[in-house]
């Protein structure tokens, strides 16, 4: 039986073909309506391999044709005995992944020094099983910086994730600039300390933390993102995690504060107050220029973990509740939701949530992103048609220690859920793998909680269940985390990511602790 190739996500068809193709900086590629894959791929080669550009098919080696009848995002790659690679898409979402798939092989065979590489013939059909592959990012507890993003998205490019969930605002931070609310980054974006303990414990180190991004760098990170076929979903909090804003602007609380931006991780008591008319006022004025900064359809607006603690004694609260016939002030957050979510839909957005949000008389057009609990009322939502996206706790917080979630634990984890019948996964959108920064201060530290677990979860995402092989998974690694190295990412070693079963007894324990289970 043959090797696999040296890639992941691997592609759902692979047909060897005899013979090798020899690459080298001599070849010649026709540059045509794909300007920008092609010169993303070229950039992304050892400058001793970049081969030459034209504009003639007649001297081209790599060709690339449109085929509207192929599915979104699907392609065809060719790498055939007689020196010609054909590439044939639908769109140059296609093209691009299969520019990611032969870049991968050429980088599996590279050797420094070498004057030509030696590809393996093939004919490669392929296409992902979900259209949502994603990755989230939390910076308002740990900000990380615009080089940690920009390579973060390489990397998401590379193994075709597609969607960069970007959560920039917390109890902890608020990490972007909006013109009409100064006080948001001027107070917001800074913290006198953070908490160091576990989350059960009160221990902080005093170490004051702050950043955030102007508007111009969101501008560049969106673009830069869009050249590699992703799309950028920001997440502004409401109502609860908002004691950043709060801090800013008391007055959008139920008790005019004062607030601080929390130094301590977990559930907050004070959040945004749905009672007060300058609440919602203030969400549109922010969602007003975050639309402005983020062209993508989606835009998310968290709702989890939002006590009603104060709501319950808010006289505006209460009024609010009088005049909606609402008899349980629960049930605020639903109106102030569907408020939001009315005013995205008016500018051809949609609104995502957590699945906390989740009631009955939330807006059918909003979609929900699930996590944890409350798994039959998520059902119950699916079935009547709402649209989800799976991030299941247990499997894909990457903030988790390995001995918790291991890498061959994610890798196998089945996202779609046993008792969903099958005429209802097409609302499933796709997956997306979260990483809370809590515990994650660092470049270091964000490296090895990722790496290598962000493969398993794109393989997850892009390759049919069915085709879907751990020991397989295990052959292709080593060649791409050798591609790691080189990049001096600080991945988990394959014996950290895959701990012997006495350490993964404590996983769930050591979610409670300070690192959150850190080698």
């Amino acid at each position: 039986m043959n090797a696999p190739l040296p890639l992941i996500p691997y592609p759902l068809q692979v047909d060897l073909l005899p013979g090798h193709f020899r690459w080298s900086a001599q070849i010649g590629i026709a540059v045509d309506s794909n300007v920008t894959e092609i010169l993303s791929f070229l950039d992304a080669l050892p400058v001793d391999f970049r081969p030459i550009l034209g504009d003639s098919f007649e001297d081209s080696q790599l060709n690339i044709y449109i085929d509207s009848a192929l599915a979104v995002e699907a392609y065809q790659l060719k790498i055939l005995p007689e020196q010609q690679i054909e590439i044939i898409a639908a769109d140059s979402h296609g093209v691009f992944y299969a520019l990611q798939t032969l870049l991968q092989l050429i980088l599996a065979a590279y050797e420094p020094g070498k004057l030509e590489l030696s590809l393996p013939c093939v004919h490669i059909t392929d296409q992902p099983r979900f259209a949502w592959r994603g990755f989230m990012l939390d910076e308002a507890r740990h900000f990380q910086g615009m080089q940690t993003v920009k390579d973060l998205l390489d990397w998401m490019a590379y193994f075709k994730l597609n969607i960069f969930h970007w959560h920039l605002t917390e109890d902890q931070g608020w990490r972007i600039e909006i013109n009409k609310y100064p006080r948001l980054i001027e107070v917001g974006a800074s913290r006198s300390a953070s908490q160091v303990s576990g989350f059960l414990g009160k221990q902080l180190n005093a170490i004051p933390h702050s950043g955030f991004y102007t508007q111009a760098e969101i501008q560049e990170i969106v673009s830069y993102a869009a050249e590699r076929h992703i799309q950028i979903v920001p997440e502004i909090e409401m109502p609860g995690h908002s004691q950043a804003a709060l801090a800013a602007y008391p007055e959008l609380g139920c008790t005019g504060g004062p607030y601080q931006v929390s130094p301590r991780w977990g559930i907050h008591a004070d959040i945004m107050c749905p009672g007060k008319p300058g609440t919602s006022t203030f969400l549109q004025n922010v969602l007003t220029e975050i639309l402005e900064l983020f062209p993508g359809k989606f835009i998310h607006t968290g709702g989890d973990e939002a006590p009603k603690t104060r709501w319950k004694s808010c006289p505006d609260c209460k009024q609010l509740a009088r005049e909606n016939g609402v008899a349980r002030i629960n049930e605020l957050q639903t109106i102030l939701t569907n408020r939001i979510s009315h005013f995205l839909s008016t500018h051809g957005r949609t609104l995502i949530g957590w699945n906390e949000m989740l009631a009955d008389g939330l807006d059918p057009n909003a979609v929900v992103q699930y996590w944890v609990g409350r798994e039959k009322i998520l059902l119950k939502h699916i079935r009547s048609g709402r649209k989800a996206i799976l991030s299941n706790f247990g499997a894909y917080y990457l903030d988790h220690g390995y001995a918790h979630s291991s890498l061959d634990k994610v890798y196998q984890y089945e996202p779609v859920f046993k008792q969903l019948e099958p005429e209802f996964h097409h609302n499933i959108l796709g997956i997306e793998t979260p990483l809370w920064t809590e515990f994650v201060p660092n470049r270091e530290r964000l490296d090895w909680q990722i790496f290598p677990r962000l493969l398993a979860v794109a393989e997850t995402a892009w390759l049919d269940n069915r085709k879907k092989d751990l020991t397989s998974f295990h052959q292709r690694l080593p060649s791409l985390l050798k591609q790691l190295d080189v990049k001096n990412v600080g991945y988990a070693l394959f014996s950290d990511a895959n701990p012997p079963s006495y350490k993964r007894l404590f996983g769930t324990i050591s979610l409670m602790q300070a690192g959150k289970g850190q080698r």
